[in-house]
């Protein structure tokens, strides 16, 4: 726009350069062409203005954009950086553990393979032991299998001797026990005891032994 009125001008001066003379109406047509370019002089000079302070705007817009511009891309670069370095902190952290896992690991293995050893002459031992436990327990077995015949045979001896000294009743029909207790001279407490019984009754032909 400010280009198409300068040429505008410029023809307008061309004009009126080419058409000077020395008639009154030539030079009022002189002045006009003058005052004509005088006003789009004013018109160019104050757009030229107008353009001018629209470029500042927009160079201080350019300038406030590109600061933003490289504050965003140092934000980003220090985010960057910042993650970065945190990765790589985590990266340094988990290789250690690792390293110590293997470390335990290492000495797990060492131990089981070392409980293994034990364990495997813990099994022999046991089994040993075993084998003299049963042996213990057979010859504890054939012990108490004697110590319970010496029992019967001390019993049965013991009964022998008791007999000896009893008489044997046979039971008739009509007795009772306080009958016989009272026909004995003895009592039925002492018949029962004797007899090894636990109530009071009595069949005909069982035996009973007395004092």
């Amino acid at each position: 726009m400010i280009v198409k009125k300068m040429i505008f001008l410029s023809l307008i001066l061309l004009t009126g350069c080419a058409s000077l003379g020395s008639s009154k109406e030539e030079k009022h047509q002189m002045e006009l062409n003058l005052h004509k370019v005088r006003t789009g002089v004013e018109e160019v000079r104050h757009e030229l203005n107008s353009r001018e302070i629209e470029y500042h705007v927009l160079d201080g817009k350019f300038i406030d954009l590109e600061r933003a511009m490289a504050h965003l891309k140092k934000q980003i670069n220090e985010l960057q950086l910042d993650k970065f370095e945190s990765l790589v902190g985590q990266l340094q952290a988990m290789g250690k553990s690792v390293q110590q896992l293997a470390v335990k690991q290492d000495k797990i293995v060492a131990d089981i393979r070392q409980l293994r050893s034990h364990a495997n002459e813990t099994t022999t031992a046991l089994v040993q032991y075993k084998e003299k436990i049963t042996q213990f327990e057979q010859f504890v077995a054939l012990q108490n299998q004697q110590l319970k015949e010496l029992i019967k045979l001390k019993e049965g001896g013991a009964q022998c001797a008791q007999f000896e000294n009893k008489k044997v009743y046979k039971i008739k029909s009509g007795d009772s026990l306080e009958k016989i207790a009272r026909e004995q001279g003895t009592s039925v407490e002492e018949i029962k005891k004797l007899n090894q019984m636990t109530s009071d009754l009595i069949v005909v032909d069982q035996t009973l032994y007395l004092p």
